[in-house]
């Protein structure tokens, strides 16, 4: 076992904002490998806070991302918040994050899958010259109204940005 368990995220993971808890089976073994040993990195906390936040397991990785002031731990703390509805919060530690190199590889993939995919909400995480998490962040918001949800939209995209994040965090414990 190396990445698969968490890189890149499963099919239908990760759900973007109110996720179920995955299972006790995941949480053992995503809290219980030493990451360490097994990808050969300098420290797995980051590695560790995602893929809990992947699973759901929420609480859990937002202790681990209060551990850290990174700029990736920041950003990893911001996903936490998102996805568990405090918004204004996930804000706040977005702009802890400050312009993380993922965004702009985020922002070009999203374009790119504009070229098949074109409707109002790929246009605006995109209208910008550079990525904002805000737009991101207000669409997760909006889904959960009763206003058109755009979920398709959504889980592709938050997809993206959390397989970005993790190969950065990953290839920075690594060096």
């Amino acid at each position: 076992m190396k990445t698969d368990l968490f890189y890149p995220a499963p099919e239908g993971l990760p759900v973007p904002v109110n996720p179920p808890r995955g299972d006790d089976k995941i949480y053992r073994l995503v809290s219980g490998t030493d990451w360490r040993q097994v990808l050969q990195l300098g420290s797995d906390r980051l590695v560790r806070a995602g893929a809990l936040w992947l699973y759901g397991f929420l609480d859990e990785a937002h202790r681990l991302t209060q551990q850290d002031s990174s700029s990736e731990g920041s950003y990893w703390h911001a996903l936490v918040h998102r996805s568990e509805g405090d918004f204004s919060n996930a804000l706040y530690w977005f702009g802890r994050a400050g312009a993380h190199p993922v965004q702009a590889r985020l922002r070009a993939r999203v374009r790119e899958a504009m070229k098949v995919r074109n409707s109002e909400a790929w246009r605006t995480l995109v209208e910008s010259p550079r990525w904002e998490p805000a737009r991101l962040v207000e669409l997760c918001e909006r889904s959960t109204r009763a206003e058109p949800a755009q979920t398709a939209v959504l889980r592709e995209v938050v997809r993206m940005e959390y397989n970005l994040l993790m190969e950065y965090v990953l290839a920075q414990a690594r060096s």
